[in-house]
């Protein structure tokens, strides 16, 4: 029951806000439409609604200024309708979509809220005089960025694409990859402002029909006016409402999201961000990453668990240390403890106040170094590191241990492939630093205890969180990278007795 207590609660529906032109019907004549348009655009600069009013048939194009291709709209659409009303005259209003040179699908709509959205999508609305419904044709056309390797997911070896910010193209590496026809994409529409798609990605025949229900539910209830970013839907659909560890994984690589598809997984991709969510996840996920598989198995096994040991250093050295050198001396070996009572004579603070501060002084210097420009942010973060710690140890303030304590933690902080799991261990660092300044080991082992109970009770999409990688038998992807004709042979015999 307690645990229950911390589950975050779902969005309450009922307050959900009505589109304003939902019951908006169009109408037969254009300067009823005309009005309509302008009513619920606005005088907007780069609204464009132009006249053909004065043609045999009148019509009415309504599109905006920069999501549109321009010379398409002229020279398949504009000029042969032109060339056509010259040429025929008395014709039938409906006459005049079928001249439009486009290949696209022209779809008719009778509600103006069918017809707002696409065209602050970037689509062209055609009204024609006489018809109570508008056709809506998609031509976008925007800047954007070029298929580059990812910045966030380095590796030596592997693919150097990396997803972008346009949907049309992140499916496109996710088709080169998975020639499969059972590959699925759902489409939804979140954010009562926004209107941003999502698109829900998963293999018919693979995937887990439960988890896929339920990532569909919780992103069809979602109730905001904005999304612009996976992480903001990552909040807003987690079941684990306080928790610092991700419960789902981001990627900004398309071989990651494919092989996360063929394993069964759902992929949540959004329109605006080249990062996508892979659902569900365990904790022993965020110790993996693609390039494991693109060396040899023993290689990618010890790196593997050297990711493991630094989650254990990031999260509980300074904390050992703090707990040792103030309630358990007894624990160093004498040579070890008659020097660092050397390095403290004279320093004014507890072991506690030195980690506390030197860990705030590195985080101060990380944020600095990401948020400052690039070819300067690196040299203010090294330098500064060096400069603080080499000043604060030669003014007295610090021990010349706890520099090094603070400066091995730091860099195992670091060894993570995902970025958000390793801001989970900074978090809880300082968490655990202050239960062995208190408590000293036991506080360590209460810490660990409490730690081990609350990601037992985390969830991914109703998927136990803290769950083996051999449950029932089945061997999963773990610690351990198994040679891969070893776990294809397997999964062959396996075949061979089913059949």
């Amino acid at each position: 029951m307690g645990l229950q207590l911390f589950k975050r609660k779902r969005p309450n529906l009922d307050n959900v806000v009505q589109n304003p032109c939902q019951d908006l019907k169009v109408s037969a004549e254009l300067q009823n439409n005309i009005h309509q348009l302008q009513n619920i655009l606005g005088d907007s600069m780069d609204v464009k609604i132009i006249h053909f009013l004065e043609t045999p048939v009148p019509f009415v194009l309504c599109y905006i200024e920069g999501l549109v291709n321009k010379q398409q709209l002229d020279l398949s659409i504009i000029e042969p309708i032109r060339r056509w009303q010259n040429e025929n005259q008395g014709c039938e209003p409906i006459e005049l979509i079928h001249q439009i040179e486009v290949s696209a699908t022209v779809k008719p709509c009778l509600h103006f809220d069918e017809i707002i959205t696409p065209i602050l999508k970037g689509q062209l609305a055609i009204f024609v005089g006489g018809l109570i419904q508008a056709y809506i044709l998609p031509l976008e056309a925007w800047t954007t960025r070029s298929v580059e390797e990812p910045e966030s997911q380095t590796m030596v070896r592997g693919p150097r694409e990396g997803f972008i910010e346009t949907l049309q193209t992140n499916t496109s590496l996710l088709r080169r990859r998975l020639s499969d026809p059972s590959l699925r994409f759902k489409s939804f529409q979140v954010g009562n402002i926004t209107k941003t798609t999502i698109l829900v990605a998963y293999m018919e025949n693979h995937v887990d029909q439960e988890v896929l229900q339920e990532v569909i539910k919780r992103v069809t209830t979602i109730n905001t006016d904005k999304i612009f970013e996976s992480g903001m839907l990552e909040e807003l659909i987690d079941e684990n409402g306080y928790t610092p560890f991700p419960t789902f994984q981001s990627s900004e690589r398309p071989d990651v999201a494919a092989s996360a598809l063929t394993d069964g997984n759902v992929v949540i991709m959004l329109e605006g961000t080249p990062f996508v969510l892979i659902t569900p996840v365990t904790f022993v996920s965020f110790f993996q990453a693609a390039e494991d598989y693109y060396h040899h198995y023993d290689l990618s096994t010890s790196i593997r668990l050297i990711r493991v040991l630094s989650f254990v250093i990031s999260i509980s050295l300074p904390a050992g240390f703090i707990a040792v050198t103030t309630f358990h001396p007894e624990l160093i070996p004498t040579s070890l403890l008659i020097s660092l009572a050397a390095q403290r004579e004279g320093v004014p603070f507890t072991a506690f106040l030195e980690a506390f501060t030197m860990e705030i002084i590195f985080e101060i210097l990380r944020e600095a170094g990401i948020r400052m420009p690039r070819p300067i942010g690196s040299a203010v973060s090294i330098v500064g590191a060096i400069v603080i710690g080499q000043a604060a140890v030669s003014a007295g303030l610090v021990s010349p241990a706890i520099v090094i304590i603070v400066s091995l933690t730091a860099i195992s902080s670091f060894v993570s492939p995902y970025y958000a799991f390793s801001g989970a261990t900074r978090l809880l660092r300082f968490l655990n630093m202050i239960f062995a300044s208190t408590f000293g080991i036991f506080g360590i082992i209460f810490f660990m205890f409490g730690l081990f109970i609350h990601l037992c009770s985390l969830t991914s999409m109703g998927k136990p969180y803290f769950t083996s990688p051999f449950q029932g038998g089945k061997h999963k992807d773990g610690i351990l990278r198994f040679p891969l004709w070893w776990t294809q042979t397997r999964l062959f015999k396996k075949r061979l007795q089913k059949s």
